[in-house]
């Protein structure tokens, strides 16, 4: 699991142009409302679908489609098969790892399972995001008697959350 610090980053992630078609069935295990958003070819977020806990959707994708998932809500950075960006494998690939002898049975044919769950995040990193969501604006943090570095690392959680906000409330116009 990446430390905090690294999700505090931008994504520098896009999907690529090609690849094998990818059969994904992307399973919310988690109780939270979530967003599944596709990384397009330029790297910004698309919106996919808003899937209900403990809920699911299929998906036709490529294998070189980069996938992330939001809490609905709060934003926050969900895994997907314990990854922050998920990278569909094919079925042929998948059926490949579970038969490596190659004798894959022909009427063997299922979706890629893409789990989404909650993160384990450090108790710095929770009070962070916490404190985030009473905060609208990064100025806000500056307000509070707090450490330098974790004023710094609050701004960045708010900014974060109010780009992704931004980009994915203007496509649901």
């Amino acid at each position: 699991m990446p430390e905090p610090n690294v999700i505090l980053q931008q994504d520098e992630h896009r999907s690529g142009t090609t690849g094998c078609s990818a059969y994904v069935r992307f399973i919310n295990k988690t109780n939270r409302v979530i967003e599944i958003v596709w990384i397009n070819y330029s790297g910004h977020y698309v919106r996919y679908r808003v899937l209900q806990k403990n809920n699911f959707v299929d998906v036709n994708t490529y294998s070189s489609h980069l996938w992330v998932a939001f809490d609905y809500y709060t934003k926050d950075r969900l895994l997907i098969n314990r990854q922050f960006v998920f990278n569909p494998k094919t079925i042929r690939q998948v059926l490949l790892e579970k038969y490596p002898d190659g004798i894959i049975p022909v009427d063997h044919e299922f979706r890629v399972r893409g789990y989404i769950t909650s993160p384990l995040y450090s108790l710095r990193y929770c009070a962070l995001l916490t404190v985030r969501n009473l905060l609208k604006t990064p100025e806000e943090a500056d307000t509070l008697e707090l450490p330098k570095q974790l004023v710094v690392d609050l701004k960045k959680v708010i900014t974060l959350k109010n780009n992704l906000v931004h980009t994915l409330d203007s496509q649901r116009r």
